[in-house]
């Protein structure tokens, strides 16, 4: 076996090996390019992703809205920045909702700079803000023994709802009971106003053709990946040159002896 012979075999092994290696991922490749070529045609600029886990995967959670269950109902606080109980609009309500309890036949809902007092029938009876009195920013929302506390700074304080008093600590060393966030029902969560839409079919044919749907080693991997079709690209130009000499020699030598 000649020396080019070993090359040209040696060429092949990798050659194969490579387009392999990167096969699948060029036909992604090819498959989105095909696509971000006719994207107005086809409408996948303005087609807009429904599923909330590809958004979440652009970390995006903005569809998993904060919901607090009490009892069979339901507090949230939807992408319009409005309060609703089950699917009921209750009022505007500024910051996030950080918590949500019932007592004494109301309903309170702690947002981060307001304390809204709902009644049983989804009417807003109050609305408690820093103008009176309420300190802010809110972190949560509780009950010690019953008793309304609310959470400021990381230190729990009593709320008097009657006397709009929020000023005292809460009694230190006792266990405060809270309201845990859960997903809102997909029911009730159809029937409040969903966030602004942003992420189109578009973006993601992109950021997938690019490798920025998988962040940073995404983007490395389709660099490599090039890199690799650059390699291909060589070994296969090495080996026709290869192969193309071998003939050449092969068919000069058969005509020396034949002379």
């Amino acid at each position: 076996m000649t020396r080019r012979t070993r090359l040209v075999g040696t060429l092949w092994r990798w050659h194969r090996r490579l387009g392999l290696l990167v096969a699948l991922f060029v036909l992604a490749v090819c498959v989105t390019g095909i696509f971000l070529n006719h994207t107005v045609r086809l409408g996948l600029d303005q087609a807009f992703v429904d599923g909330n886990w590809l958004k979440q995967f652009y970390g995006d959670d903005s569809g998993q809205l904060p919901a607090y269950p009490l009892g069979d109902r339901w507090v949230s606080r939807a992408a319009n920045g409005r309060v609703y109980v089950d699917s009921l609009e209750v009022s505007p309500c500024r910051g996030a909702l950080v918590g949500a309890l019932e007592s004494e036949r109301l309903i309170l809902a702690a947002c981060a700079e307001e304390l809204l007092l709902i009644s049983t029938s989804g009417e807003l009876v109050e609305s408690v803000s820093a103008g009176t009195g309420l300190p802010t920013p809110l972190q949560a929302l509780g009950e010690i023994d019953g008793a309304i506390v609310l959470q400021v700074q990381g230190e729990w304080r009593s709320a008097d709802i009657d006397r709009m008093v929020f000023s005292e600590a809460a009694p230190a060393g006792t266990r405060v009971s809270q309201q845990v966030s859960a997903p809102l029902p997909a029911l009730i969560r159809e029937a409040i106003p969903l966030p602004d839409q942003w992420l189109t079919w578009e973006r993601v044919l992109l950021d997938l053709h690019s490798g920025r749907l998988f962040g940073r080693i995404g983007v490395l991997w389709v660099d490599l990946v090039a890199l690799f079709l650059c390699v291909l690209a060589v070994s296969g130009t090495a080996m026709w040159g290869l192969r193309r000499l071998r003939n050449v020699s092969t068919r000069t030598t058969a005509a020396d002896a034949n002379d």
